[in-house]
């Protein structure tokens, strides 16, 4: 797999995540969050030891010990990311979140003493022009201990990608996979049965609620966290989180084209939000574009024009 695929498979990821609103509501408003982890990441784990069981016979201490740290580290984020989005107003989270995009780099090179390339560094500076652009450059509505648990969310997220990024070298991507959903799963059942015992006996199991579960466990877990180790194991993580800025614009799209998934509005966007949007986009394209190739093909147009004339 070339830079090019693999960043293929981490931008399917990412619609992947992103389309997950649409299913999301078809969830009861009695289920937890910590419910909703429980059987949703204890779906996927069944889905995927059902799949690659001969696998196991693969396992070793490695994959043990790293799928607990990344199961653990992902458990942080979702924690984190849903006691500060509690705290804070959707535009003020948004900002906050984007913040990974520089604490990636800052990890990787701690880790890996490996500094971003040039594209890198512009691509960066212009998402995150984008997103201040997309919330109006406003810097007002940030309660403290919402803001700390914002930016405890973003150094987990950020540590969870330059790690997975290594790991995912050496160790079975589909073992990897396995491993943290199986940990997600136990950790929020955990939680869930002490903060709401016996509800996991008490919903009602609607088709509706089933094929939501089954659908978000199946393409936001299994599929997703699958595919997300393998393209971690040839993308570079710097490379990954600038794919995942791009899940507000998705988002925005989807909320265009299927707004009955997203509380039933149609949006309306500002000009500012659309300029953003396209400046996130913008940065994310500029990361992937290989510079030296697209020169070699300029000299060569120059070349073949200067022969004619």
């Amino acid at each position: 797999m070339n830079k090019h695929e693999s960043n293929i498979v981490v931008f399917s990821v990412m619609l992947c995540w992103a389309s997950a609103y649409v299913f999301i509501k078809g969830l009861p408003p009695d289920l937890s969050d910590f419910g909703y982890l429980a059987l949703m990441n204890g779906i996927a784990a069944v889905i995927l030891a059902i799949f690659f069981f001969p696998k196991f016979r693969k396992l070793n201490k490695s994959n043990i010990v790293h799928g607990i740290i990344l199961g653990l580290l992902m458990t942080l984020v979702l924690v984190f990311e849903k006691q500060g989005v509690d705290r804070l107003t959707a535009s003020s989270a948004s900002i906050l979140t984007s913040l990974d995009i520089i604490i990636v780099p800052f990890f990787t090179f701690i880790i890996h003493r490996k500094i971003p390339q040039k594209r890198q560094l512009l691509a960066i500076s212009i998402i995150l022009t984008g997103v201040l652009v997309t919330n109006g450059f406003s810097f007002k509505d940030f309660p403290i201990v919402g803001t700390i648990f914002m930016l405890a969310d973003c150094m987990c997220m950020s540590l969870y990608t330059v790690v997975a990024n290594m790991y995912c070298k050496n160790d079975d991507a589909i073992l990897l996979a396995v491993n943290q959903i199986i940990v997600m799963a136990v950790v929020a059942m955990i939680v869930w049965t002490i903060e709401e015992p016996g509800m996991i006996f008490k919903l009602n199991y609607t088709p509706t609620l089933a094929s939501s579960l089954f659908v978000l466990a199946f393409f936001t877990k299994a599929y997703a966290y699958i595919l997300l180790m393998y393209g971690e194991a040839y993308a570079e993580p710097v490379d990954v989180v600038i794919i995942f800025a791009l899940e507000p614009v998705v988002t925005m799209f989807l909320a265009v084209c299927i707004p009955s998934a997203f509380g039933g509005v149609e949006e309306s966007f500002s000009v500012m939000t659309l300029v953003g949007a396209l400046l996130i986009a913008v940065g994310a394209v500029i990361a992937e574009l290989n510079y030296g190739r697209i020169f070699q093909r300029l000299r060569r147009i120059r070349r073949r024009f200067n022969a004619k004339t």
